[in-house]
């Protein structure tokens, strides 16, 4: 084998038997467009949070969330005021207040947006940045996203309250995560095989 060629991460042709209604949606749903949409929601949830925080600071201001939903009894605003909110604070990661105290938000859109250039490009990259997209490494992010998906998301059932962009971002996270997996095995069966 030449020693100047580049190792690529060409993943073997999958046949589903899963049918083409269900296809297509996937297809649809593909992780381009969910981070896309993962992108929007933390943004907004950022604005929403800085609104929030910075409301007693012109208490004439008037602000409510588009997803604050009192038909269905969901506050966004209210779980984005929630300690868990900055997570690298509240485990101690960083100090409280510090500039690296940012908002969940910034976090998502950073995934998010690797999701989004993995998506894009593909997975054969070369490279300093070239070992973030390792499926391996990509299961590794997408398994952080997900366990604080978990984390929150019990949050929200601890508190009884809904909070709509929170839990559209929990399916997002959860669908990268599942697909991340089957990359994953898809990877190493084709390994396998060349053995």
């Amino acid at each position: 084998q030449n020693k100047n060629q580049k190792t690529s991460f060409n993943l073997p042709i999958q046949h589903s038997n899963a049918s083409p209604s269900a296809m297509t949606i996937s297809s649809f749903f593909n992780n381009g467009l969910l981070s896309v949409l993962g992108i929007l929601l933390s943004a907004y949830s950022i604005y929403v949070e800085y609104r929030v925080e910075h409301k007693a600071e012109n208490p004439d201001d008037v602000f409510t969330a588009l997803c604050d939903i009192e038909a269905i009894g969901a506050s966004c605003s209210t779980v984005f005021s929630l300690p868990e909110a900055k997570m690298l604070s509240f485990f101690g990661l960083v100090p409280h207040g510090s500039i690296l105290d940012i908002p969940n938000g910034y976090l998502g859109i950073a995934f998010y947006a690797l999701s989004l250039t993995r998506h894009v490009t593909g997975i054969q990259r070369s490279g300093l940045l070239s070992h973030l997209f390792y499926p391996t490494v990509n299961l590794i992010i997408t398994t952080l996203a997900f366990s604080s998906s978990i984390f929150l998301a019990r949050k929200l059932y601890i508190i009884q309250e809904v909070c709509v962009v929170c839990i559209t971002t929990h399916i997002i996270n959860t669908t990268i995560f599942y697909r991340s997996i089957q990359e994953a095995l898809s990877v190493s069966e084709g390994k396998i095989k060349r053995q």
